[in-house]
Parts: C-alpha cells; structure tokens; sequence
C-alpha cells in the first residue's frame, strides 16, 4: 500500500473523453465559433483539407476454439482479480484487489474490525478503481494483443498500469479473442468528406480536453464542458480517460464513430456521458484522432540509483517505511493476509508461488524459491554488483520508460516505482549487513 505518486515519479498529466474502461469523448450542445470559422454543428469548410482515412487491415471473427482458448487464460491469469465485465466467475473477496479496496474505503469490509480498516484506508491509494472488461469489441484485437505482452501507459490520470504478465505471444493473442470475438462492422460513412478541422475545433468547444490528453497533436484548448456532470462522475471519468494518442491503433473505426455518437450503446456503464452528436461531428472528430499528426514523445528518463547512506539504517525503519507500506501487500504472511499471502507468496496473475514474504525479518531473509524450485536470496548480488531486491525495484523505473529488463520484473508491479530515497534505505540497510 502506498502513498500518492512519488514526487519523483515523472509526471503525468491527463483528460477525460470517456469512461472507466478506456474510450473517447466528444460532446454536441451546439457552441459556435467566431473569426469565421466552421460552426461545430455544419462540419463543411471548405478551407480545410479533406482527408481520407485509411482504415486498417479488417479483422475477421476470431474461432471459436481460439475465443474459449482465450476464456482458460482469462481464469489462469486471474483477469477478475482487478477486472469485472466478462461472464467468467469474479474473485471472491479476499482476493478481487479492486473491490476489497473499495469496500475499505466504504467501510463495509465485513472481515477486519473497524481499526483495521480505518489504518487500512489510511495507507490505500492504487487499485480503488480499474477499467472494466465490458465493451471491449470496440477495440481492435491486434492492438489489445500488443498491450497485454507491452503495456504502457494509457491513462496518464491513473497511478496503477496493467501489469506486465507473463503472456506469450499466442495467450495474449487468445485472450483478445476472447475480449473481442466478432468481426469488425465497415463504417458507412464518407471519410473523404471528413473535415478535420471541423474536429479539432470540436474537441474544443465541446470540452473534450477537459479529461482527456491528446501528447504529440500540439496545443489543444480544454474549453468548457459542454454538458454538465457531477463532480464525482467527473473526477472518476478524468482518472480513467485514455490518452488519445492511442485511439488509432487502439478503436475500431466503426466502433470510435458509434462511440462517439452513443457511448452507453458499447458500454452501459461507461462514464463517458452522451453529448448527442451528429453523424457529421462524430465523423469530423474521429478523423481528427485517426489522421492528425503525431510528434514523438520522448519517453521519461530512467534515473540514476542513489548512493547508500552513511547513517545507521535498521529493519524498524526499511519495514515501515517499505516493506510495511506496499510490498508486504502482495508478498506477506497467508494467515495475516486473511488466507492468501498475495500474487509474489502463495501465486496468481499466472505466476507460480514464490513463498516470498516480505511482512517479517525472518520472512525476508528466508527468500524465495526460484525458477528450479530452489530456495534463492533477495539480496544476492546479480552480476553488476547490485542486490536482487534492489534491482527489481529499480527495474520498474525501466519499465515505465518502456525499456523492461531482461530476466527482472520490476517491483511494484504495475504501481508506481517507489522513491528512489526508499530504495536508497533498502540498499543501504543490506550494504550495512541488515541489521535488525
């Protein structure tokens, strides 16, 4: 359990456009435009150029033998540990991350006392909420296989990321199946009529950027939104919004312009609210996304770890300050963790057990059983000189840049990194012969 995001954890900025799984937004209450630009509602400059959209490769239905490939792998990996929106069975309480958080904070966590969870509540900031699995045939199945076996950073207002499984190339490609079974609907639309202009000056007037980010298109005006939602739903959607950076290789072409239009038809849960667009603006706006052009967006920086301290560290300190406060979650004592030690102990994601605890001195210096079934320290220093443990938290720096390490995942995994001041502390309290 953390804290809110590090302060040097690079910063992420964010907009909204759409609900809690992923999506876009645009909006129509009629705004118009001054200094003679094209009203939102016409859509027919002529100034503008008109593009065509090239649409991508069609993607046919998948079988049948690979979509029930697929459900097998959805159970394996745990998907419902984090996801709701598929027919499968959800995780039982005591191991579905997201709403035994969200039970604490609603403090209707029938299975800790009430100081319990308020300490807990205290500490709990990831996972309260995560995209549900629901409506996912908008999206384009080879760009969902590509994500699980690569994930990144798709909604910058979000902390928590996908995770990175242990997902061959064929299971990620199942899983898709599965997400998206059927064939993609040619959109009957006239992209060679499409006014781009039109839809960048919609973004705009109908608030759009207010949630949503849009890196590499250049400057986009948040305006004011063009309908009104509650605060809640408001600072959820923002939370959730997808950069929309992604919406070309990510959206069905066909299934951006009935998002657009009607984004509960796709999702009936979504918080992406309908701002009743016309075919036309739904058009203009989505040729926008899918054709404007993008500038490369230089990944964050992988830092530099810290030297060790000179002062005296001890184990009090690195377990409240560390251990206690977000690794023991997911590698701790089964029978302190109400019967599951957590994905890094007793397994899960689709990984085997490890039996690593991290909520203990004892527990910490006995290690974990690696690959071979051996046990294997984590401060046993790797070829550069640097302790195991060390080194996976270091590696979740890389991973956010998009350069993951070969043979490490980084830790936490799919959080944000920890500080590098508490690394720092870890280090220097194993370079100091970890003194209780």
């Amino acid at each position: 359990m953390t804290g809110s995001k590090r302060n040097n954890t690079p910063t992420k900025t964010w907009m909204y456009m759409g609900r809690g799984a992923a999506v876009l937004l645009a909006t129509s209450l009629g705004f118009g435009c001054q200094n003679n630009a094209t009203k939102p509602e016409q859509g027919t400059s002529t100034a503008a150029k008109k593009p065509v959209v090239e649409l991508p490769p069609f993607e046919a239905a998948a079988t049948p033998e690979r979509v029930a490939d697929g459900a097998k792998l959805v159970e394996t990996f745990e998907c419902s540990r984090c996801h709701d929106g598929t027919e499968l069975k959800p995780a039982p309480l005591n191991k579905h991350c997201v709403h035994c958080h969200q039970e604490i904070h609603a403090g209707t966590f029938d299975q800790a006392d009430a100081a319990t969870q308020a300490e807990w509540k205290a500490n709990i900031i990831h996972l309260t909420r995560v995209p549900e699995l629901a409506g996912t045939a908008r999206f384009r199945r080879s760009w969902l296989a590509t994500f699980l076996q690569a994930p990144h950073d798709l909604r910058p207002g979000l902390d928590a990321e996908m995770p990175r499984l242990k997902l061959e190339p064929a299971q990620a490609e199942a899983v898709a199946a599965f997400l998206v079974p059927a064939a993609e609907q040619t959109p009957e639309v006239d992209w060679a009529a499409a006014d781009t202009r039109h839809g960048k000056l919609l973004l705009k007037h109908k608030g759009c950027m207010t949630c949503h980010k849009f890196s590499g298109a250049g400057e986009l005006p948040a305006g004011e939104l063009a309908v009104p939602v509650d605060e809640a739903t408001l600072r959820q959607g923002t939370r959730m919004a997808p950069d929309l950076r992604f919406t070309r290789d990510r959206m069905r072409p066909s299934a951006l312009l009935t998002w657009l239009q009607d984004p509960q038809k796709l999702k009936p849960t979504t918080l992406m609210p309908d701002f009743d667009l016309s075919p036309t603006q739904a058009r203009d706006i989505a040729a926008f996304l899918l054709t404007t052009k993008l500038e490369a967006v230089d990944p964050p920086a992988i830092p530099e770890r810290l030297p060790v301290l000179t002062r005296p560290v001890h184990y009090p300190e690195v377990e409240a300050k560390v251990f206690k406060k977000i690794c023991w979650h997911c590698h701790s004592d089964p029978d302190y963790a109400l019967g599951d030690g957590g994905p890094g102990n007793t397994g899960g994601f689709g990984f085997h057990p490890r039996y690593l605890n991290l909520a203990s001195y004892e527990g910490i210096s006995s290690g974990f059983v690696n690959d071979k079934g051996e046990r294997e320290s984590v401060f046993k220093k790797l070829p550069d000189g640097t302790p195991r443990v060390v080194a996976q938290m270091m590696a979740r720096y890389a991973e956010v840049a998009g350069q993951p390490v070969d043979g490490l995942r980084g830790m936490p995994m799919g959080l944000p990194p920890m500080t590098l001041e508490e690394i720092q502390l870890v280090d220097t309290w194993i370079s100091q012969g970890r003194p209780r």
